[in-house]
């Protein structure tokens, strides 16, 4: 099933069942009792429940089918001050400016367990933030650190909100790319699975950087 689909569904479901407990408060004969009341605001707590999860799936990616979730290119604009171009594979592109040697993606992900597993929603991803890093440990300890968010701003992220409340049904799970070097026209591929985050060499500059920093 696809996100704009699942979206969809869940975002009717979540309404319906908001509006059907809401009508029972509109009608108090309907309530017989304690039970009945509580079974409303279980309704109610689902549809709302469902309606966040549509509205974070529009901000995911899904994992299904995408092999590379972006492409990073680097090119240097002064000594430790680098230009970085990161490419996603829905089109998106962000330029921004990091300092140091090293450079980082951080990625969140959410997984699904039934009953949202039946919908055939496969794991969904979003990248997070992107980062620099000096690998002089004095460097480290007192020059200007880079880290750039990534992620569009949200009130309610099922990402966080599952890492403090440990919601139902859901599990956030953090990844990040092991930090790469950063070299004039370097180009890496970033990978994701289920299982992490991987960035793989994509021309002869960040082969070239790769080889020469596992020395």
């Amino acid at each position: 099933m696809t996100y704009g689909f699942a979206s969809i569904v869940l975002a009717v479901t979540g309404g319906v069942l908001v509006i059907a407990g809401l009508l029972f408060f509109r009608q108090p004969r309907w309530l017989l009792g304690w039970l009945k009341g509580t079974a409303v605001f279980g309704v109610i707590l689902a549809g709302l429940y469902a309606l966040v999860i549509a509205k974070n799936l529009a901000s995911y990616q899904s994992l299904e089918g995408i092999p590379t979730v972006a492409t990073i290119s680097t090119q240097r604009q002064a000594e430790q001050i680098w230009r970085v171009t990161l490419e996603t594979e829905d089109g998106r592109v962000e330029e921004r400016t990091l300092r140091g040697d090293q450079w980082q993606v951080d990625v969140r992900m959410i997984r699904f367990s039934s009953p949202l597993g039946w919908l055939g929603i496969s794991p969904a991803y979003r990248l997070d933030s992107l980062s620099g890093r000096y690998t002089a440990l004095e460097q480290a300890r007192t020059a200007p650190q880079t880290e750039i968010s990534l992620a569009p701003n949200s009130r309610l992220d099922l990402w966080q909100l599952d890492r403090q409340l440990h919601l139902p049904f859901v599990e956030g799970v953090s990844g990040k790319v092991a930090f790469m070097p950063m070299r004039d026209g370097a180009t890496f591929k970033l990978r994701l699975s289920a299982a992490g985050l991987v960035a793989v060499p994509a021309n002869d500059q960040a082969r070239a950087a790769v080889q020469l920093w596992d020395q």
